[in-house]
């Protein structure tokens, strides 16, 4: 079936991503659990969506490591689900999209094995939603060494790893320029199959450059308030953001101090979403809320762009994203509660 120009399963698919909105989370929920405790929480999951994973591994885990491993995996089975009844040219940009999360798995068990992590314990924190297996991400995480990992992805086409970064990883053990290359090769891909046909695909493809202009902001004002030199922030910079071109980015890295990254947001198209988080900065010159305003901004995008095109990628693109927050929100919340921080504080760092 044929919608807005693209191949593949359109209505099918949008009916299904919407019936699965309505097990979502609701803001009353998150207010409830933020006045229980961790094992309450836990408990309270098993009687929701989350009560196969709970019950799975309730044996293993407790407290908000429970909590943290089984929404983890619900995620991924649900991802995985969700590529699993799309078609087409739909499936080709859900899959890409659902790359970032082969990226993740990869940069998780390079870390856990440059650090000396268990290898149960990697494995419990991926997320086999992409185009890598979970029995292939298990064959990376029970090979040997570094070197015999790193050795293995250089064969991985998608990740384009050259020899040289994997004998900066094995020798040197930082991570830091693999995750650079595999956050440019993923939007470099992404970029690529998204071809902006038609009005929607337009849209998506917009969406994908506007969460590339959020990932460049991050780090900007991540490095800048470090006081990293521009020279080390520009190799972290990804091109092919819609309002923010390299050159702008690198002239932002450039300036003294954080201000001049202000200032830029203050002249951006997400300036309304965010102008409350700006403005407590001046008082507070908390980092956190401006990070968390630009996710809230990214999400409220993809739900307007959802609305405006019912039958398109952007519903079931704005479903995996919101699945996402959830997700990320249970983990802070049960974190938070395991290390004694007000409700106050959660509620702060939550994407709502």
């Amino acid at each position: 079936m044929r919608i807005f120009g693209g191949g593949g399963n359109f209505a099918y698919a949008c009916t299904r991503v919407k019936a699965k909105k309505r097990f979502l989370l609701s803001r009353d929920i998150y207010s409830r659990m933020l006045v229980m405790d961790v094992h309450e929480i836990g408990r309270f999951l098993g009687e929701t969506q989350y009560r196969e994973e709970v019950t799975r591994y309730a044996s293993k885990y407790s407290g908000a490591n429970l909590v943290e491993v089984a929404v983890t995996r619900n995620l991924a089975d649900t991802y995985s689900n969700v590529l699993g009844f799309t078609t087409g040219h739909l499936r080709d940009m859900v899959g890409n999209y659902l790359k970032r999360w082969d990226m993740f798995n990869v940069k998780t068990i390079i870390r856990g094995k440059t650090t000396d992590v268990r290898d149960e314990e990697i494995l419990d924190t991926l997320v086999p939603a992409g185009a890598f297996s979970e029995s292939y991400l298990r064959s990376l995480v029970a090979m040997g060494s570094v070197q015999e990992t790193m050795d293995a992805l250089l064969l991985e086409p998608s990740l384009g790893i050259t020899p040289d970064l994997v004998r900066e990883v094995v020798d040197s053990k930082r991570i830091a320029r693999l995750e650079d290359h595999l956050d440019k090769n993923l939007y470099y891909d992404l970029l690529k199959v998204v071809r902006g046909m038609n009005r929607a695909d337009h849209l998506f493809r917009e969406f994908v450059r506007r969460e590339i202009d959020v990932a460049n902001l991050k780090v900007l004002l991540k490095l800048k308030a470090g006081r990293i030199p521009e020279d080390r922030i520009a190799r972290y910079l990804i091109p092919g953001g819609r309002e923010y071109s390299i050159d702008k980015l690198r002239s932002m890295a450039q300036a003294e101090g954080l201000q001049a990254v202000i200032d830029e947001m203050e002249r951006s198209s997400m300036y309304e979403d965010i102008k409350p988080a700006l403005d407590r900065f001046k008082d507070d010159q908390k980092l956190s809320g401006i990070t968390i305003a630009l996710d809230n901004a990214l999400t409220y995008t993809s739900e307007k762009f959802a609305h405006l095109y019912p039958l398109s990628v952007l519903p079931v693109v704005n479903y995996m994203i919101r699945k996402k927050v959830e997700v990320d929100n249970i983990r802070i919340i049960a974190r938070g509660k395991q290390s004694n921080l007000s409700t106050k504080v959660i509620e702060g760092l939550l994407v709502m």
